[in-house]
């Protein structure tokens, strides 16, 4: 089961992009229907929620919901998207409205829980695989290919750790993301950086309050 295999986690991280810089903390945890993690962070100007509800079983997450808030107006984006499994469909309300079909046995990952499959592979030493992700705009699953790119050292909290360094890239788009796995943490996020021709984001680990 994933479930025994991922670690759960709560830690606080930094975000930064050309709009914000912010930080918060981000939790992976088991809850009473399942599973979930989940981003709040806030400072004097803004705020930030984003939570994936999720179920995992023996061939991996199951996606149930994810919720976004962010405020202040001039970021304002608030979406849910819902999986209802007994009519195979997903929707989403708020911001972005649509409503889309899927396959029930098929596994379509939210930008966040897709982390906990991304953790899974590494951990199995898959060094190239591929997501299904939802498109958070007009809806429908894309495929985003993954793949080792290096392994290095990485600082943290003035130690120095083991890092799997993975690229993400989706055919015929420039957007890049990056992820830096540290395998003595069980392959937490240190780092993940988002780019494309127009913006960089950046999310890293500041602090570990709780693992395991």
């Amino acid at each position: 089961m994933i479930a025994t295999e991922v670690t759960q986690y709560k830690a606080k991280y930094q975000f930064d992009s050309e709009e914000i810089s912010i930080s918060g903390i981000r939790e992976f945890k088991k809850n009473n229907d399942g599973y979930e993690l989940k981003f709040r962070a806030s400072n004097i100007v803004a705020s930030m929620f984003f939570i994936s509800e999720f179920d995992i079983d023996e061939v991996g997450v199951r996606s149930n919901s994810y919720q976004i808030k962010i405020r202040p107006k001039f970021l304002k984006r608030d979406q849910l998207i819902e999986f209802d499994r007994q009519e195979n469909i997903i929707k989403s309300s708020g911001r972005n409205t649509w409503k889309s079909s899927f396959i029930s046995d098929e596994i379509a990952v939210d930008p966040l829980n897709a982390q906990i499959m991304i953790r899974k592979f590494i951990k199995e030493n898959v060094n190239q695989f591929s997501l299904n992700l939802i498109n958070m705009q007009e809806g429908g699953i894309e495929t985003y290919n993954y793949s080792v790119s290096n392994n290095i050292k990485c600082n943290f909290n003035n130690e120095k750790y083991n890092c799997v360094v993975l690229d993400r890239i989706q055919p015929g788009s420039t957007r890049k993301t990056t992820y830096y796995l540290a395998e003595e943490l069980d392959y937490m996020f240190l780092k993940i950086i988002d780019e494309n021709e127009e913006r960089t984001n950046k999310l890293e680990l500041k602090e570990i309050l709780s693992f395991g």
